[in-house]
């Protein structure tokens, strides 16, 4: 599995944790690793990093989008999902955010600010990456430089996987609602995190939040990470499981991972059901992630 150059990375540092950043690829959070034990709490695509200027472009949005993705933590704008057509321009899947490269601003040991204007829709992006003891918190300033209402899809895309993911993991929430998306079976225990050895694919909504957060706790690291947000901005998350259930592209069977991903839709709304981001104003939301003792 193919690693980025150092010359392709942002790193910082503190005592408690190390993250890994792709200023060149969307502002991608490559890496969260603690540095008591050496793990890497994000999932790794079977591929890994690959770089973006070797792929040849199929045509295929999510065919393109899938190839560059290395696993990690994306910020999906403006579009979440399949390809949309908006404005007379085609909204690839999952956006055209996480797929551009940023440029670097300002940096320190254990901070950057990264910005990007995107083509697809009429925003300037700022994501801000500090860390604060055992956080990580990433706040991202969307803003409309137009004077025309759009509608922007906002979601949070993190994925995390082995070697902090096993079978003795445990998911909890402070959502009350869970919405299965289309085409997907309700688990029965949803707390419960497959092994690496199960099967199962699924895709939710999780809704309802007050004071959003979601945790998963690992008993063979030693510890846990919590994502907490604001949900007044993302009022949701998408909770989304690939364990070796699918055996097609892009995964062959070869995926494990869980994804958490605080968002501003549903996982089946489409455009009319978008949040509308008024010309000239701006949203911002703050999604800290937190590593605690077991």
């Amino acid at each position: 599995m193919a690693e980025p150059p150092p010359d392709a990375t942002l790193v910082l540092r503190n005592e408690d944790l190390e993250v890994v950043v792709l200023p060149g690829k969307g502002a991608d959070i490559y890496s969260v690793i603690d540095r008591r034990t050496g793990v890497d709490v994000l999932f790794r695509t079977p591929w890994g990093w690959r770089d973006p200027a070797t792929i040849t472009p199929t045509g295929n949005s999510q065919v393109d989008w899938l190839a560059r993705y290395p696993g990690g933590w994306q910020l999906l704008v403006p579009n979440a999902g399949p390809e949309r057509e908006h404005h007379g321009v085609r909204r690839g899947f999952h956006g055209e955010a996480a797929l551009v490269g940023w440029a670097v601003e300002e940096r320190t040991a254990d901070s950057a600010r990264l910005t990007v204007d995107l083509v697809t829709a009429p925003l300037r992006l700022v994501r801000e990456l500090v860390l604060d003891g055992m956080t990580l918190v990433v706040t991202d300033h969307i803003r409309n430089t137009s004077p025309v209402t759009v509608p922007v899809m906002c979601v949070q895309h993190a994925g995390f996987g082995a070697p902090f993911l096993d079978g003795h993991c445990r998911l909890e929430t402070s959502a009350r609602t869970v919405v299965v998306a289309d085409g997907y079976d309700e688990i029965a225990d949803l707390q419960a995190i497959p092994g690496p050895d199960d099967q199962r694919s699924f895709f939710a909504g999780l809704t309802g939040f007050d004071d959003a957060w979601l945790s998963i706790s690992s008993p063979t690291a030693g510890f846990g990470i919590r994502l907490s947000w604001d949900s007044a901005v993302l009022p949701h998350a998408w909770l989304w499981q690939e364990v070796h259930a699918i055996h097609e592209f892009p995964w062959f069977g070869r995926a494990y991972v869980v994804g958490v991903e605080p968002a501003n839709v549903l996982p089946d709304d489409d455009l009319a059901a978008t949040p509308l981001l008024p010309g000239g104003e701006e949203w911002q939301t703050r999604v800290s992630l937190t590593r605690f003792d077991l």
